[in-house]
């Protein structure tokens, strides 16, 4: 284990044991953690954290909903809330954590700083499937007659008789079901196809249907396009990568590098290291196996959402996409994730607005002209004005069930009524 992922593991994980209960897993309940940690100057401190849970259905997807609440997807949002946050202090010509301002209306990230990006356990998708060489000793031949002068014990039990079918090599089998139409539609055992490797999958679990793509389908995107997004991509001038990817658990270290990297169009973006560290993450599977011994476990219905802000921070806790304790009545801000798609537009629409017409920074972020019923629209317009438009053209190139998926999950407002009524 690399000394610098073991450092960045054990930080991450003393950070989660101090933060309060709200959001946490109860005994027998197991999650799982990320976080993106901020290198300056040697100095490493924890900007973003995210625990995980199931995802919403498709019949629950909405604007204004976070729609996959795995922990990895959660903490790569919050990461992109944490630059957009950095950005208005910029403009505010307050002390910011990483991003200076540049030419025009980009910014740009500091010298001498990196991000690092960490998870408990390994990533679902193509990461998990994993192929090990078959063992020689399992493989030899049954026809030993003639070998060894020395006769055997008559007290030696006879071993059982060796078959002589060859031992192929194993795939670790993954749930997240393949994303290839054949496969998607008919992905059974006797087609194997959960033995495929390098496709595009949805998310694993026995939930309601959901056709999010898996988060090594979605960290291996952001390693190409840059973890700022399309809509933060229009401020600055180059994507940002993460620098490094420390993994706890058991897991094999060829399959992560070929899910994040090796698929990649473009061979020419630099690896960062993968770590494998130390599984120890209090709430992980197989802790709380142990812990519990016996009694059932089972995986939490609740997220945990935290965000560094200046010396203060947010702490969040989330059911479902929505706020921990939001019910339907309740109004839409009191419901609504900071780090939903309607949430982080408006923000962005309102940091667009201060970069080119230069108004005040008193406005309130709240009070940006918003259309709601063409919201897809509006989203998809803003994020094609930027270089980043481009790099998801050559990425959807190279995978075209990419374009597939996202023609299903073209998303409008199941709850445009209520909207408007709030």
């Amino acid at each position: 284990m690399d000394s610098l992922g073991k450092k960045i593991s054990e930080l991450c994980n003393q950070h989660y044991n101090q933060l309060p209960k709200k959001g946490k897993p109860a005994t027998n309940q197991w999650t799982v953690l990320s976080a993106v940690v901020m290198e300056h100057s040697g100095i490493y401190t924890v900007i973003t954290m995210a625990t995980g849970t199931k995802c919403v259905g498709e019949n629950q997807k909405c604007p204004h909903v976070v729609s996959d609440s795995h922990a990895e997807v959660l903490c790569l949002r919050l990461f992109r809330l944490f630059l957009l946050e950095d950005m208005m202090r910029c403009l505010r010509s307050e002390e910011s954590f990483c991003l200076e301002r540049g030419s025009g209306c980009h910014f740009v990230v500091k010298k001498n700083v990196y991000f690092h990006f960490y998870s408990s356990c390994v990533m679902c998708g193509d990461a998990t499937i994993s192929q090990t060489l078959p063992d020689p000793a399992e493989n030899k031949i049954a026809d030993n007659k003639g070998v060894g002068d020395k006769k055997r014990p008559a007290t030696q039990a006879t071993p059982p008789p060796q078959t002589k079918h060859v031992k192929l090599d194993e795939t670790s089998r993954t749930g997240a079901k393949s994303l290839l139409l054949d496969d998607f539609q008919s992905d059974t055992l006797k087609n194997r196809s959960w033995r495929r490797t390098s496709v595009l999958r949805t998310k694993p679990g026995r939930g309601p249907v959901c056709l999010s793509l898996s988060c090594s389908d979605k960290l291996m995107k952001r390693q190409f396009l840059g973890i700022q997004g399309g809509l933060l991509s229009r401020f600055l001038s180059h994507p940002i990568r993460f620098s490094s990817f420390s993994i706890g658990g058991e897991f094999c270290l060829d399959s992560v590098k070929r899910a994040l990297f090796d698929r990649l169009p473009d061979n020419t973006i630099v690896q960062p290291p993968v770590y494998k560290v130390e599984d120890i993450f209090v709430n992980s599977v197989s802790n709380c196996r142990s812990r519990c011994k016996d009694a059932e476990v089972q995986s939490t219905s609740s997220s945990i959402l935290w965000l560094k802000r200046g010396e203060e921070f947010q702490h969040l806790a989330s059911v479902k996409g929505k706020i921990q304790g939001a019910t339907k009545s309740s109004s839409l801000t009191k419901t609504m994730l900071p780090v939903c798609r309607t949430a982080m537009f408006q923000r962005v629409c309102s940091l667009n607005s201060l970069l080119e017409n230069g108004d005040s920074l008193s406005e309130n972020i709240q009070k940006v002209p918003f259309k709601e019923d063409n919201f897809s629209e509006q989203y998809q317009l803003f994020k094609s004005k930027s270089w980043y438009s481009v790099k998801k053209q050559e990425f959807c190139g190279h995978f075209e069930g990419w374009n597939r998926k996202m023609s299903r999950l073209i998303f409008t407002s199941t709850e445009s009524n209520d909207i408007t009524k709030k």
